[in-house]
């Protein structure tokens, strides 16, 4: 199995610096124009289904790339955003004020009413249990999520060849595909799309 992950398209709230975890702000014009240029960028690449977050943003930034293809975009409560807690809709320099620690990494927030990484990762691994299930062991499925949940996703199932093969990759950028696939017993990083940001 091969899995797309695509984090959403710049939204208002990534416009004007404001946190989302489990509230959503919609796509801005750049945001769709990101989609449409990641619908470009994967058009040669087959895909068999594709699911995304509750959220409006990853769902409609999986609805966007996958235009033209008969592939309905199915919701799953796991794939939402880390929860922020208290700080949902406050700016992100406030946010950082309480929580940074000099690393660019995910913080536990459950101290704030929101989640830690490990609550994020536990509910993504339930979520990805059900894909065999559902889908050929040849599949190719997009998930559309979010930056940091992504991030925890990416490096719990492919870290090791994530960081020996693109040792720069930090975060998912606005409108970045991250294409993992199934080898030799796990999952491997294969290749990162970006659009220009």
């Amino acid at each position: 199995m091969r899995l797309i992950l695509v984090r959403h398209g710049e939204t208002w709230f990534n416009q004007v610096g404001l946190t989302q975890g489990w509230c959503d702000s919609p796509l801005t014009e750049k945001g769709q124009a990101q989609a449409r240029r990641l619908k470009e960028l994967l058009a040669d690449m087959k895909i068999d289904a594709a699911y995304s977050s509750l959220s409006e943003r990853a769902y409609d930034t999986a609805c966007i790339v996958l235009e033209g293809r008969d592939i309905p975009v199915e919701r799953d409560r796991r794939l939402k955003e880390l929860n922020f807690g208290k700080f949902e809709g406050f700016p992100n320099s406030f946010r950082m004020d309480f929580v940074w620690d000099g690393h660019r990494r995910e913080h536990d927030y459950r101290q704030y009413g929101g989640e830690a990484p490990q609550d994020v990762v536990d509910r993504e691994l339930e979520f990805l249990e059900r894909l065999p299930q559902e889908n050929a062991a040849d599949s190719t499925v997009l998930i559309a999520g979010h930056g940091a949940s992504l991030r925890l996703l990416v490096f719990h199932l492919a870290g090791e060849s994530l960081r020996e093969k693109f040792p720069k990759f930090e975060f998912f950028h606005n409108a970045t595909a991250i294409v993992l696939s199934w080898e030799n017993g796990r999952f491997e990083a294969e290749q990162i799309i970006e659009v220009e940001r």
